[in-house]
């Protein structure tokens, strides 16, 4: 249930605090730890129920989206099917991060926009 595949597992690291920590204080990280554990479950369900609840209301294709298309869909103040389908039918956008941080348009929105109106103002 590692985040990271090149972290060891919950329980491995579990047994190595476990043989060299004080056992109160192992007792009091256990549960802390489980805690944790469970509050990233509950968010993982709480996060499946908003998705399936936002393709329940923009209806069929919707499905196809990502999690963060359809958070832009909430965001929109009307959205019809038609444009559910056709953003569902697009292709999406590889490494949309990675090129975000390097493009010129990364800065304020529309600070691009102001640029190619030249320096009228």
């Amino acid at each position: 249930m590692s985040a990271n595949p090149s972290e060891p597992p919950f329980d491995e690291l579990l047994e190595q605090l476990k043989s060299e920590l004080p056992e109160p204080l192992f007792a009091t990280v256990s549960k802390k730890f489980l805690a944790l554990q469970y509050a990233e479950l509950k968010i993982q369900v709480l996060e499946e129920r908003l998705r399936l609840k936002r393709i329940q209301m923009y209806g069929p294709g919707s499905e196809k989206l990502t999690n963060e298309q359809l958070e832009l869909l909430e965001l929109e103040p009307g959205v019809s099917t038609a444009e559910v389908q056709a953003e569902s039918a697009r292709e999406p956008v590889p490494g949309r991060a990675a090129e975000k941080k390097g493009s010129p348009a990364s800065g304020p929105p529309g600070a691009a926009r102001r640029n190619c109106r030249g320096s009228s103002g």
